[in-house]
């Protein structure tokens, strides 16, 4: 493995341009970057027992961290970035870029490049990882004495921190070996927390300086639209990004690892996630045409497949409107937070399952999960290829089986919460992504969760319940792959863009002859790269 490190690190000329809004001095400010890096990892190498398997390590840290590979690796990261956009590529730049934040950027990149294979991308993540444990003082904060930890929580400004471990957490899930995905499982609780003491659920006061009015609740006046800053509205949209993010990746473990939520869905007070025209912009103006700060036709040209609303439904607020039924007004919310609220419901059918099966209760979610809603059923309903039922018109389904009477109620308010999130989704899919928009992303594929939490709800199987995480997470990405078949035939039928859950490879998760009781999770073949040709 180190041979390969050593071979494939070495002697590469990038001659492409840089990130495409990434400014960087007119010398060459990755070598010393890159020298920081390694420094880094390797505080003090003079320490280091010449021949070592630390030693060794620091040498071929120091030859793949070129300026030339940093470089490279810092632009296959763009792959991940499709998918999860939690970087503002506009304004990020790598040489004042936190440490361990561009280490876990290279490291993602590492996946997405043909200059190391997946052992060596591995064998960098344990490196990677440890050193930002030893150095982010957000872990330190839930990890050591907190009286030893000189930080204010509140006041944390350091989000690239906390952007570094959710990064990793995403890596050592979607990349790792059998170890290091149970690492990521274990490791989330202390993120979790970190979330809660930097204070990431809730919005920065407003009396805190650089704090942006359209991240607050309440309605917008004059006066607040008027003090709008592009650097302040980027700080909080990354703040509100980062912890979305981490609701994802908890979502996720329950979804694909039959792992507890850690978060109750109710108690994220955050905007969702802007439009991608605005997170995307170059340009504080651009951002502002984007939002709708100037005025109605600049932002028809500038964002087609947004919201194109000033300020975000909070995921709370949004998740009432899903409770409480009726209509969801067109538009009201993007694919992203489309993405994020299907999520959530799942949260619920994990705990409608759990209770009904007797594996535990868990916290009430809020009002949905005991609301008493209706779920209005059909004459029209036909079976689909995917195996839930379906109505002709609106692709809504309706489980069959309820066994469980404790959690009828529970059920029929899910049921409801989902029909009305698929009737927003067909209203909103053709206005904001007509048949020459294309979707690209994994974080604005919801539709097939929709699907699958239809699935969930229909099981009755105490086992698939309690399967062990690894066996789960097969399970269910054998379910993705019956459900995406059948979105992509639908697609076709109404015009819209397949989106990129529709790419996973299919040798995603298999179990590999060599490693006869491991999953081969190699990420890029998850999150597809740009460049993939199916794109």
């Amino acid at each position: 493995m180190f041979n390969g490190l050593y071979s494939n690190a070495s002697g590469f000329v990038d001659t492409t341009p840089i990130f495409d809004n990434w400014v960087l001095d007119p010398s060459d400010p990755l070598q010393n970057k890159a020298g920081t890096l390694v420094t880094f990892c390797f505080p003090n190498p003079s320490m280091l027992t010449p021949g070592s398997n630390e030693a060794r390590s620091h040498e071929v840290l120091k030859r793949l961290l070129t300026a030339e590979n940093l470089k490279h690796f810092l632009r296959e990261y763009k792959n991940y970035n499709s998918h999860w956009p939690v970087i503002h590529m506009p304004s990020f730049n790598p040489v004042n870029a936190n440490d361990g934040l561009v280490l876990s950027m290279v490291c993602i990149g590492a996946v997405y490049s043909d200059r190391m294979v997946v052992k060596e991308v591995r064998w960098l993540m344990e490196l990677v990882r440890t050193s930002v444990l030893r150095s982010s003082q957000a872990y330190k904060l839930v990890t050591q004495n907190s009286r030893e930890v000189h930080i204010n929580d509140c006041l944390f400004h350091d989000i690239e921190e906390v952007q570094a471990l959710v990064l990793l957490h995403s890596l050592f899930l979607w990349h790792g070996t059998q170890k290091q995905r149970q690492q990521g499982r274990d490791d989330f609780g202390p993120l979790a927390e970190i979330a809660r003491r930097l204070e990431l659920l809730n919005p920065t006061p407003i009396d805190y300086p650089g704090s942006s009015s359209l991240h607050q609740p309440g309605r917008l006046n004059e006066n607040d639209i008027n003090g709008w800053t592009w650097n302040s509205w980027v700080e909080q949209e990354k703040r509100a990004r980062v912890m979305y993010l981490i609701f994802l990746i908890d979502a996720s473990l329950v979804i694909f690892f039959n792992i507890q939520p850690q978060f109750d869905i109710y108690e994220i007070k955050l905007p969702l996630p802007a439009d991608d025209a605005a997170w995307e912009a170059r340009t504080p103006e651009d951002c502002a045409c984007a939002l709708g700060l100037r005025g109605e036709t600049a932002q028809e040209q500038k964002n087609v497949s947004g919201s194109r609303h000033l300020k975000q439904l909070d995921m709370s607020e949004a998740l009432q409107f899903l409770h409480r039924g009726g209509e969801f007004p067109q538009r009201s919310t993007n694919v992203y937070a489309k993405f994020i609220l299907i999520h959530a419901i799942h949260v619920l059918v994990f705990t409608i399952q759990r209770q009904a099966h007797g594996l535990g209760i868990l916290p009430n979610y809020g009002a949905l999960s005991s609301s008493g809603a209706s779920t209005p059923h059909s004459q029209s309903e036909k079976t689909s290829t995917d195996g839930t039922t379906s109505n002709g018109n609106s692709g809504r389904a309706t489980p069959t089986e309820v066994q469980y009477p404790q959690s009828h109620q529970m059920v029929r308010a899910t049921v409801g919460a989902l029909e009305l999130w698929k009737k927003a989704w067909d209203i909103d899919m053709p206005v904001q992504y007509p048949p020459n928009q294309r979707r690209v992303g994994f974080c604005r594929d919801g539709v097939h969760f929709y699907f699958l939490a239809m699935i969930f709800l229909r099981s009755s199987r105490r086992e698939d319940w309690v399967a062990p995480p690894d066996a789960r997470c097969q399970q269910v990405f054998s379910l993705l792959k019956q459900i995406r078949t059948h979105v992509a035939s639908d697609s076709v039928q109404k015009g819209i863009d397949f989106g990129s859950v529709t790419y996973i490879n299919d040798s995603y998760n298999r179990v590999a002859d060599d490693e006869v009781a491991d999953l081969t999770l190699n990420m890029k073949l998850l999150f597809t790269p740009l460049g993939d040709s199916n794109h």
